[in-house]
């Protein structure tokens, strides 16, 4: 018998769960009739102690209101949406499995930093800085579906039956088994895949296929063309190690890496591009933009300022 008690149940309703805690959560729900309605009566616990803590929150702010007929009013209308909350639910309640099927959480990278992720099917995904992916707390039925914003690397989980397909603004990959890296930032009309294992297909939003990759190829989306090519340096993917490498890479495209590392804006005000003047070079990320910066200055004739206002670097 799975473990659950209500704290984990409430942990959930706050969507404030694991991915391993809410497949212990859907285990509990599968074994009998018993576990969904005291799942439901423990949402409506949940509902109700939300509720009276905003009747507590109102209460307390009319006390510090000097006319009575206005405590008397909020009052009545806090209770009175407690009520109507509690009659919609008894009426249009959905069954506990409907309500752990539509709940979707939503996982983000702060700015500079990194984050790991394990999926219900088992699924790892590292959140490159300030990316985020949006996906079903429990993958139940049919297709595996997860929205990103930003960049990811995943190592899916094989499931034959249940493809895995990382939607973004542009393209939907979808896979069976594999590990890939997505780039997805639409705001610069940036896409590209690039696949380390197995073998992934890139679809349009219709579902139609328009690029399967093999092994060590990247297709990036270039003047509204996708493009492959095949992948010959890795060393672009050190970021799951906190890693930035310069190698093989233009002075713009490493600021839009550093951009993304460090949650900050960098704009080149100069014609004449800095070159990067090292045949390898890497960075640790928690090592700061200012100390990548300083370095390649040592082998590049640029400078740069910084305005806190806009969080922006200005290179000259």
């Amino acid at each position: 018998m799975s473990k659950v008690d209500h704290n984990l149940m409430f942990k959930f309703f706050a969507r404030e769960t694991s991915p391993e805690e809410n497949e212990r959560l859907s285990s509990y729900l599968a074994e009998s009739k018993e576990h969904e309605k005291i799942f439901n009566s423990a949402y409506e616990l949940f509902v109700a102690t939300q509720m009276n803590a905003s009747v507590a929150e109102e209460h307390s702010e009319a006390k510090r209101r000097p006319i009575l007929k206005t405590i008397v009013y909020v009052s009545a209308i806090a209770a009175s949406f407690i009520l109507g909350v509690f009659l919609n639910y008894h009426i249009e309640t959905k069954p506990a499995k409907e309500l752990i099927d539509n709940t979707m959480l939503i996982s983000k990278a702060q700015p500079g930093q990194r984050s790991s992720i394990i999926l219900s099917d088992g699924t790892k995904v590292e959140l490159n800085s300030g990316s985020t992916i949006e996906y079903p707390a429990i993958f139940r039925k049919g297709e595996r579906r997860i929205k990103l914003n930003g960049e990811a690397m995943f190592d899916v989980a094989h499931d034959a039956d249940h493809p895995f397909i990382v939607e973004t603004f542009a393209y939907d990959v979808r896979v069976l088994g594999t590990k890939f890296d997505v780039v997805a930032v639409e705001e610069n009309n940036e896409f590209s895949t690039a696949l380390l294992e197995g073998s992934v297909r890139i679809q349009d939003k219709q579902a139609t296929p328009l690029l399967v990759l093999r092994p060590n190829t990247i297709a990036v989306l270039d003047n509204g063309k996708l493009l492959c090519s095949h992948l010959y340096d890795l060393d672009a993917f050190l970021w799951t190690d906190g890693i930035i490498s310069a190698s093989g890479v233009s002075f713009e495209q490493l600021m839009r890496q550093f951009e993304r590392c460090y949650g900050v804006n960098i704009e080149i005000e100069t014609d004449n591009i800095p070159q990067i003047n090292f045949s390898y070079l890497k960075f640790r990320i928690s090592d700061g933009l200012i100390h990548a910066m300083d370095i390649l200055r040592s082998g590049s004739n640029f400078r740069y300022r910084y305005e806190e206002k806009c969080n922006t670097y200005y290179i000259y």
